[in-house]
């Protein structure tokens, strides 16, 4: 629906435009050998398969064409998202661990999934993520030095994962296959430049430098999930790397790609926000039994846990309720005449329930759908409605119409992921797993902006070339110090930095300070 409805928004050039590009380019034909290959690098719960795979389909109704679409790999550290990933993805060819055995000298990797050594594959569509806890606001250090450095220095999570997607990128150029299409998604902490030098460039500024010194322009967009009619306030700084070689010779300077794309995705934003609750389940389906019979669990276990402890400890919890003064007796009464019928509410600890009290939840339930992150500190939450706040990792979102938590199952279909609630491969997982998966994935509807709006760009730069009679589809550019060491396995990052152009390089840097 969204691709329909964001190709009614082209002109009727565009439209000749991108079909020419989509059957040329990527469609089956004898100049185009390869399939339309798409790789995942730690996008949680790979969304963006999905969405390609939804985007081939469409476009091969729209133009006439058959795509040969191929979820080609995936790469996730962790075990419970990469069996995620198996389940929900059964066509993935490929699962891999750590992102950096993708770039090992012998060009083979361990693949999870077969269980065997294998090549690692190239792909023409890449979707990569790296850890955002560094650099997040939530993140009390995120304001330090070495946390602010972290691309730069190779440093921490954040900084490490980078260096292997990268890495990845440097193995691919050298085969003659790197990705056509790059697209990456972090935190708006990445564009905070360093707290003792406010005009240093900031890790994302890095991330240009690094990927201009492999031949690829960057652009950041600040995107929410509510741009596109989404009822989810989740913003991300989302980046797409443009091939450079596609743009010489027919723009000014690579400052007009960027007034290219920001107004084509400036075209597609706006949509109406959905109702809320049509992302939310009924008290009768079975996550929402299966969620009461968690809830049944936990007050037993609370009960248990109550009676074990020492008579000091049960001393102590009593007066901290006693010491609870920011909660009303009013509100008290009609939260524990509300807890019969919401037995959730009987397992919230007393700060949450001092939160819900002073933030303004004022009834048991409330007539009107309103909703607040009781995970989170006074200082950083707030009631909203019609909307859910950001969803995170270990978040616990309150309904105040429902006196529940949002659902894993509710959390992944406001990233965009909607499951069949009888399913029987989801059946062992737990909530509590699919609302930490929610929180690390990548949203739906901003991948798929982003994917549009590079597609037709490279649409256009593809009938610029045409017309000037030049070279529609050009081979990746190689900066030579990279051409001369391919083979070699030394200090990516000092390479990396020391190549490319330095126009390209100073331009991405204002560019993302412009945007």
């Amino acid at each position: 629906a969204l691709f329909t409805a964001w190709s009614d928004k082209l002109t009727g050039e565009e439209v000749c435009q991108l079909k020419d590009y989509l059957v040329k380019e990527w469609g089956r034909t004898k100049a185009i050998t390869e399939p339309t290959d798409f790789g995942s690098m730690c996008s949680g719960t790979d969304i963006p398969a999905a969405v390609c795979e939804q985007w081939w389909l469409w476009a091969g109704q729209w133009t006439g064409q058959d795509f040969e679409y191929k979820h080609r790999f995936s790469s996730e550290l962790d075990a419970k998202k990469r069996a995620f990933i198996n389940v929900m993805h059964p066509n993935v060819g490929h699962i891999f661990g750590n992102v950096k055995d993708l770039s090992h000298r012998s060009g083979e990797a361990w693949d999870l999934k077969r269980r065997d050594l294998v090549r690692v594959p190239v792909c023409r569509i890449l979707a990569a993520g790296f850890p955002c806890l560094d650099v997040s606001g939530l993140n009390p250090h995120s304001r330090t030095l070495r946390n602010r450095q972290c691309i730069s220095q190779v440093a921490l999570r954040t900084g490490g994962v980078f260096s292997g997607i990268v890495e990845y990128i440097k193995a691919m150029i050298c085969r003659r296959s790197p990705p056509e299409v790059m697209i990456f998604e972090n935190v708006l902490g990445l564009k905070n430049p360093p707290r003792d030098d406010p005009n240093g460039p900031s890790n994302l500024d890095i991330v240009g430098l690094m990927l201009s010194g492999l031949g690829y322009r960057l652009h950041a967009w600040h995107l929410s999930p509510r741009m596109f009619g989404v009822p989810q306030c989740r913003q991300r700084v989302w980046t797409t790397a443009i091939r450079t070689s596609n743009m010489e010779g027919v723009l000014a300077d690579f400052l007009e790609s960027s007034e290219i794309l920001a107004e084509l995705m400036s075209r597609i934003t706006g949509f109406p926000e959905s109702k809320l609750v049509k992302y939310l389940v009924n008290s009768r389906s079975r996550a929402h039994i299966k969620f009461l019979e968690t809830v049944a669990a936990r007050r037993q276990l609370q009960k248990k846990r109550y009676a074990a402890a020492s008579v000091k400890q049960q001393v102590g919890r009593t007066i901290e309720k006693k010491r609870d003064i920011a909660v009303q007796k009013k509100w008290k009464t009609a939260f524990k005449a509300a807890v019969k019928k919401y037995p959730y509410l009987d397992t919230l600890t007393t700060r949450k329930r001092a939160l819900m009290c002073t933030i303004g939840v004022s009834a048991f339930p409330e007539k009107q759908i309103r909703v607040v992150d009781i995970s989170q500190n006074k200082a950083r939450t707030n009631l909203v409605s019609g909307y859910v706040p950001c969803i995170t990792p270990k978040g616990e979102k309150y309904l105040t119409d429902r006196c529940r938590p949002l659902l894993g199952v509710e959390a992944l279909r406001l990233q965009g992921m909607w499951l069949e609630l009888g399913n029987p491969k989801i059946h062992d997982m737990s909530d509590s797993l699919l609302r930490d998966l929610a929180g690390n994935a990548f949203e739906q509807s901003c991948f798929a902006a982003v994917l549009w709006c590079t597609l037709v760009f490279y649409a256009k730069m593809h009938h610029r070339r045409t017309a000037a009679g030049m070279q529609p589809r050009t081979p990746i550019y190689l900066p030579d110090p990279m051409l001369e060491k391919c083979e070699d396995d030394d200090d990516v990052r000092t390479e990396v930095l020391g190549g490319g152009h330095d126009q390209g390089n100073s331009s991405v840097v204002s560019q993302h300070k412009t945007d």
